[in-house]
């Protein structure tokens, strides 16, 4: 995945927040839904990629609606505490996930991500602020997709549950709480 600029951002501060790499907070018009911070590597006309990053240290990435940004924030500099933490452990500069994930459309990012991952999480965050579903993507239909789940000691649930697309708002990938479920989960029944 290349950092450039997708189309004209709703948030001016998105397409320089691609483009010079430094560390941000993202608000979103969802009522109740996270601040996030971390380094923005990527938005398309539909998705705006986080890598994320709390207490000085990156965890996984998170995908959220282009159109739901509503302040880009840039909250550090190259001489920051978190640029340097990251820095002297190799992670810095900060670099997208491997592999091609599609910013234009929930369907292709959703099977990507959990191709890639594994297990991804999915966040409603309409109905749900509070909660996600984690699991692996089963198939995908033009208005809904199927999410095999885990539940949060690692343990398939029997049948994959369908998700309406459009009520998707986040997708988090390659976090270490979806690698740790991952790990313990095993390959899906």
């Amino acid at each position: 995945m290349k950092r450039t600029p997708g189309p004209a951002s709703p948030v001016p501060a998105l397409d320089l927040a691609v483009r010079d790499g430094g560390l941000v907070r993202l608000r979103r018009s969802l009522p109740g839904a996270d601040r996030l911070e971390g380094f923005v590597v990527g938005t398309g006309p539909v998705w705006t990629l986080l890598a994320n990053c709390t207490d000085h240290r990156l965890d996984g990435w998170t995908a959220v609606r282009t159109a739901d940004l509503r302040k880009v924030r840039r909250i550090g500099d190259e001489d920051g505490l978190t640029v340097r933490a990251l820095r002297r452990r190799g992670d810095w500069p900060v670099r997208p996930p491997a592999g091609d994930l599609p910013l234009d459309d929930l369907p292709g990012l959703a099977e990507a991500a959990s191709r890639a991952y594994g297990l991804i999480a999915l966040h409603t965050e309409e109905s749900a602020p509070d909660v996600c579903w984690v699991g692996a993507v089963t198939g995908v239909r033009p208005k809904s997709l199927r999410l095999h789940r885990v539940d949060t000691e690692a343990r398939w649930y029997d049948e994959p549950v369908k998700f309406r697309l459009d009520r998707i708002t986040r997708i988090d990938l390659g976090t270490h709480y979806t690698a740790v479920l991952r790990e313990f989960a095993g390959e899906r029944p």
